[in-house]
C-alpha cells in the first residue's frame, strides 16, 4: 500500500461509497479539488457531489484572467455499491490513476478547457485519527458520517481559454491545489427559515494554505457574528513530509465590512508543540459561489464562497497560494440587499 495512504484508510476510499443501508435521506459523496496559479491567472474548484437519489452534479467554477467562468451540470448516475475510480457527465471527467497519489481532471467546455493532473505533496490526513472533526456535527440533528480526509496536491497539465479577448490561449499550469474526499448526510436536512431580523452570520471557514515545504488547512463550524464575540470550533492539521500535526487551536482574525465580499483574510494557529502561526493574505486574485445543493436544486444551502488569494507566515516569512472557503448564514433577504 501507498505511504500516502494514511492509517484507518485504504486504497479503496479513493472510490465512491455507498449509502448506509436503511437511510432514506440524501447521502452525499462529495470530491473538491482546487487549483491556484497565478502565473498561469487560473484559479479555480472542481466539484463532485455524487448522491443516492439517481444524479450527480458536475461542476467547475474557475476565475481566468479575473473573470468568472463557471459550468454546472446534474446528470443521471447510479451511486450502487460505491468503488467507482472514474466518472465522467461527457465533458468534465475525474479519474484515479494512482490511490492517494494522482488523479486526473479533463473538461471539454465551450469557454474553456483543461487536462491537469493532481499529485500529491504529503501524506492524506484523516480526521478520524484525530480528536475533531465538525464535519461530524454539522445541522440540527445526527449526520451519518461516513468518512473525511483531505490533502495538500501539487497540479500540472495545460489549460485553454476557448472565449474572450484571450481566446486561443493555451497555457501551462504548475501550481499547487488542494482536495477533500467526504461522505455523509449533510444536506438531507432542510435549510434553515432565513431570520431576517439578526444579521449575517459565519457558518464555517474552510482555508487551505500551500507552502513550499508544508501545507495548512483549518477546518471551522460556526456562528460566529461580525463582531467576533463567539469562538468556532476548529480542527485542522499541518502537513509536511514527516507526517501530519493537528491543529491544537486557531482563530479566525475579525473581519470587518461585508462579509460576502471579503479580500482579505487571516487566522492565527497554534500546534501542540507551542508553535504559533500567523497567517495572513497578501493578494486576491478572484472568487467564486459554489453550489451547495440539498435535493432542491434551486436553493443553495448556505451562501459559500470560494476566494483565491496568495498567504504569507508572519512568523518564517513563507509565502504561499490557496483558497479562503467561508460560508456565510441565513442569505440575505432581498429587500434588505
Amino acid at each position: 500500500m501507498s505511504s500516502f495512504v494514511p492509517p484507518g484508510l485504504a486504497e479503496i476510499d479513493e472510490g465512491t461509497h455507498a449509502c448506509p443501508a436503511g437511510f432514506e435521506g440524501l447521502w452525499g459523496d462529495t470530491f473538491w479539488i482546487s487549483v491556484v496559479d497565478p502565473e498561469a491567472n487560473v484559479h479555480g474548484v472542481n466539484h463532485f457531489h455524487l448522491t443516492n437519489k439517481g444524479y450527480a452534479r458536475f461542476t467547475a467554477f474557475y476565475v481566468i484572467d479575473g473573470e468568472p467562468q463557471w459550468y454546472g451540470n446534474k446528470v443521471p448516475f447510479d451511486l450502487g455499491a460505491g468503488g467507482d475510480t472514474s466518472f465522467t457527465d461527457g465533458r468534465l471527467s475525474y479519474e484515479v490513476v494512482k490511490p492517494f497519489e494522482e488523479i486526473r481532471i479533463t473538461f471539454d467546455g465551450p469557454r474553456f478547457g483543461f487536462d491537469l493532473t493532481f499529485t500529491g505533496r504529503f501524506q492524506a490526513f484523516n480526521y478520524d485519527n484525530f480528536q475533531r472533526d465538525p464535519m461530524k456535527a454539522v445541522g440540527k440533528t445526527a449526520v451519518v458520517h461516513g468518512g473525511h480526509w483531505e490533502q495538500g496536491l501539487a497540479v500540472t497539465g495545460t489549460f485553454e481559454v476557448r472565449h474572450g479577448p484571450n481566446k486561443g490561449d493555451v497555457r501551462r499550469v504548475d501550481s499547487w491545489g488542494f482536495r477533500d474526499r467526504s461522505w455523509s448526510t449533510r444536506f438531507s436536512e432542510e435549510s434553515p427559515w432565513a431570520d431576517s431580523t439578526r444579521p449575517d452570520r459565519q457558518a464555517h471557514f474552510w482555508p487551505s494554505i500551500s507552502l513550499p515545504d508544508r501545507h495548512i488547512t483549518l477546518m471551522g463550524i460556526t456562528a460566529t457574528r461580525t463582531s467576533g464575540e463567539e469562538e468556532p470550533t476548529v480542527a485542522g492539521f499541518v502537513s509536511d513530509a514527516q507526517g501530519s500535526r493537528e491543529v491544537k487551536s486557531a482563530r479566525m482574525i475579525p473581519v470587518e465590512g461585508d462579509l460576502r465580499d471579503q479580500q482579505k483574510f487571516g487566522y492565527v494557529i497554534e500546534l501542540d508543540d507551542g508553535e504559533i502561526l500567523t497567517v495572513k493574505s497578501k493578494e486576491f486574485f478572484g472568487r467564486i459561489k459554489l453550489w451547495d445543493r440539498g435535493e432542491n436544486d434551486l436553493e443553495n444551502r448556505f451562501d459559500c464562497y470560494e476566494p483565491f488569494v496568495s498567504f504569507e507566515v508572519e512568523e518564517t516569512g513563507e509565502q504561499g497560494l490557496g483558497v479562503c472557503e467561508y460560508s456565510v448564514i441565513p442569505p440575505r433577504p432581498r429587500w434588505q440587499a
